[in-house]
């Protein structure tokens, strides 16, 4: 698969007018029920690890929206990237594919990478949509990249997309739809005399970060009622 080539840039003019569409287009359809609050607590600058839950279609074009800033990139699916259409509006949009359920070296270095240079880059633990609208067990992949980039870690909880675009649908729906901005912190420090913790431990961590945004229907297995190490984390 061709590698996407991204230019990390601040100014980017495509990223600017497609987020600036993706509001009028959350106003004209969502209006005031859209509810976003935190953002001021988006460090304005610096390498940061955005993870957020994952409910619906519409969230990586709603948070890219309203991130304060103009230089965050995704990780998106693969398969997004085969119609020359869809690859020319998510590439725009600061995306670059990763082959999900591997451990897609070429994608996990590009996001290090573009971390390491002072960018923001967003990653959904869980790795696929929630079936429930609830938090999954995460993938490790997360967790490798927290500790491998070195930055602060901002948690991001979204919910209410999965109504207002269906799964299937393409036409979206006049629903309720919040957004939290967590507080962004580095990941606690190892315990010198401990075992270092595992690439799954600190995606584990993440979700507990992503649930303290996130009311307490929405926790899951991450309520801190329910013991998430006796769920089977998914492969790679």
């Amino acid at each position: 698969m061709t590698r996407t080539h991204l230019s990390p840039s601040g100014l980017d003019i495509n990223y600017r007018w497609m987020t600036a569409v993706s509001r009028l287009v959350c106003r004209a359809v969502i209006g005031d029920l859209l509810d976003v609050a935190g953002t001021e607590k988006v460090p304005a600058r610096g390498g940061l690890l955005v993870v957020s839950n994952h409910v619906g279609a519409a969230d990586p074009p709603i948070v890219g929206a309203y991130m304060p800033r103009r230089d965050l990139y995704f990780m998106a699916k693969s398969d997004y990237f085969h119609s020359p259409l869809t690859r020319f509006f998510i590439v725009g949009y600061h995306a670059f594919p990763v082959v999900r359920g591997s451990a897609d070296r070429a994608a996990l270095r590009q996001a290090v990478g573009l971390m390491r240079q002072g960018h923001a880059v967003l990653v959904y633990p869980e790795g696929h949509r929630s079936p429930d609208g609830v938090l999954q067990r995460p993938h490790p992949g997360a967790g490798f990249l927290a500790r491998r980039a070195g930055v602060p870690i901002l948690p991001v909880g979204i919910w209410g997309t999965e109504r207002a675009l269906p799964l299937g649908s393409i036409r979206p729906r006049h629903a309720p739809v919040h957004v939290r901005f967590g507080r962004a912190a580095p990941l606690p420090p190892e315990d010198p005399g401990g075992p270092r913790r595992s690439n799954q431990e600190v995606s584990d961590l993440l979700m507990q970060r992503i649930a303290e945004v996130l009311p307490s229907s929405r926790r899951g297995i991450f309520d801190g009622t329910t013991d998430y190490r006796a769920v089977t984390p998914p492969l790679a």
